[in-house]
């Protein structure tokens, strides 16, 4: 039985690793927004400054993020009776949502030096555009319900995606939408067939994010049930 210092020892360990992974998470939230905004920028032809400027603000993002991350995993290690499964369940999700963030930062970035080329005739055509726009807003939900389930006290959310609009009904959504605009684009006589295939790969790529939204969540779920031996126990102690 422990005693009453280590369940308190426990309690506040717990409570600072959640703070911290609560910050993180505001993170990849913020890195969210910024490649909604990078499509945007993309699609409506914005300056090549204002392009970079998003890949800047993504670069130091993504850099702060992997320093909070380290400092997570270099904290001094707890007593063994605290080091529980949370800890390595806590290490999976920031490795995973890591890999989601490089492709994002990877993707803005190639916005930026795409946009360099937009007045060559590279744009998205106009008719393509809200489509485009309706697929980024289904991919950036998924993500949305991702870091939502992954907040501290909702490990429940992971498992509980059925029937409801979580991570897998917005990546289906969003498979379904880039479905329809690649069929869309790869019809379409009045593009030449450079065009296309260019059209083809970037709905791909932002299509991309969301199925690693769906990979992070479906990977958590099986580690940490593995680990911890309950459904969704991601934060369990």
């Amino acid at each position: 039985m422990e005693t009453q210092a280590r369940v308190a020892e426990r309690s506040a360990l717990s409570t600072a690793i959640e703070c911290s992974l609560d910050g993180y998470l505001d993170g990849v939230a913020d890195a969210t927004m910024i490649f909604r905004s990078a499509v945007d920028a993309h699609l409506h032809d914005q300056s090549e400054g204002a392009c970079w400027q998003l890949a800047r603000r993504i670069t130091e993002l993504v850099r702060s993020l992997e320093d909070m991350q380290q400092t997570l995993e270099m904290r001094p290690a707890a007593p063994a009776p605290l080091e529980d499964a949370s800890s390595a369940a806590t290490r999976a999700l920031l490795t995973a949502l890591g890999r989601l963030l490089r492709d994002m930062k990877r993707q803005i970035t190639g916005l930026a030096i795409e946009s360099g080329f937009t007045l060559r005739g590279r744009r998205v055509p106009t008719r393509l555009v809200v489509d485009v726009q309706e697929l980024t807003d289904e991919v950036c939900a998924a993500i949305d319900a991702l870091i939502d389930a992954c907040r501290p006290g909702r490990q429940q959310g992971l498992t509980a995606d059925a029937g409801r609009r979580g991570v897998c009904w917005h990546e289906a959504q969003a498979d379904r939408l880039s479905m329809a605009l690649l069929r869309r684009i790869l019809a379409d006589d009045a593009l030449d067939v450079d065009a296309r295939l260019r059209l083809a790969q970037f709905v791909e790529e932002i299509d991309r994010v969301a199925d690693q939204a769906e990979a992070v969540a479906s990977a958590l779920v099986t580690d940490s049930s593995a680990a911890c031996g309950t459904p969704g126990g991601v934060y369990a102690h």
